[in-house]
């Protein structure tokens, strides 16, 4: 049977929740014996999801029956992606977040941000780190560890016991639930649910991942740097609204995007088929 059906993935999400838990109080605990701030270092957060990681694999691995060479992504079947792609991929994540930090606002709006949550968020990819460091953190180590979990693992799993729409629903919600906060949630299930369907189209993790890396690059940026028309406060809690024109523009281009990513990838996926059915040349015969 493929692994993970739902219930095996709802432990594995439980499971690398407590791994993620385990090491930061491990780490916490030898800090405190060599009297060294360890959870407090820039970088913490990059070896917290690498470390992560590698453990998630090495309970993986034995029960898919595949190396960690198959589950990492450049084992995944990979399209000749065009430029267009990738562009569309860009246009897609731009639009998105500009949709999803009113939503967020939204969220802050019912829900304020107690300070301990405030004070994680700005320790992990705020100006509490360096920008280098959120950059590792969160644009390199999160989209390629949490792609490779979520959309790799998970999301092939469900495909095998689940429809297709069942299992794109169920990876998001996971997704979402990972990040263990309500105000990324919605935003994460919402991402979580291209993403899957971005793999699905596409057969590959790479389009999640960039979109992954390109979202997080987004926030870690306007978090650490005041961007001209991107207003964005210090405190979690304070709503700043986006322009009007920004407001209306970005639907208009999340839509124009998801739908330039479809129609290039529907248009590989007939190259592809139409290469493979293509009858090999007749090799001229011996006099």
């Amino acid at each position: 049977m493929t692994y993970p059906n739902l219930k095996q993935s709802v432990w594995l999400l439980i499971l690398y929740i407590l791994i993620a838990f385990g090491l930061t109080t491990l780490i916490g605990i030898i800090g405190a014996i060599i009297d060294e701030p360890l959870l407090e270092h820039d970088y913490f957060l990059g070896f917290l999801s690498l470390a992560s990681f590698i453990l998630i694999l090495c309970y993986v691995s034995p029960r898919t029956g595949r190396t960690w060479q198959d589950l990492l992504p450049l084992a995944i079947r990979n399209i000749d992606y065009d430029w267009r792609m990738w562009l569309s991929v860009g246009l897609s994540i731009f639009g998105l977040g500009i949709v999803l930090t009113e939503l967020y606002n939204a969220v802050i709006s019912v829900m304020p941000m107690p300070e301990m949550f405030k004070d994680i968020f700005h320790q992990s990819f705020g100006k509490k780190t360096s920008y280098l460091s959120a950059l590792l953190g969160a644009v390199v180590m999160a989209p390629l560890t949490e792609e490779i979990i979520f959309r790799g693992i998970i999301l092939k799993g469900l495909l095998a016991h689940c429809t297709q729409n069942r299992a794109i629903v169920w990876s998001a919600v996971l997704f979402g639930l990972a990040h263990l906060n309500p105000w990324q949630f919605p935003g994460s299930f919402i991402l979580g649910l291209v993403w899957a369907y971005w793999v699905i189209q596409t057969g590959s993790l790479w389009p999640g991942i960039l979109g992954h890396a390109l979202n997080n690059f987004l926030s870690v940026t306007f978090l650490h740097f005041d961007v001209p028309g991107f207003p964005v406060s210090e405190d979690f809690n304070v709503v700043i609204h986006n322009p009007w024109w920004l407001n209306v523009c970005g639907p208009i281009l999340a839509v124009l995007g998801l739908w330039w990513f479809y129609q290039v990838a529907k248009r590989n996926k007939t190259d592809q088929l139409e290469a493979e059915v293509e009858p090999e040349e007749t090799p001229e015969c011996d006099n």
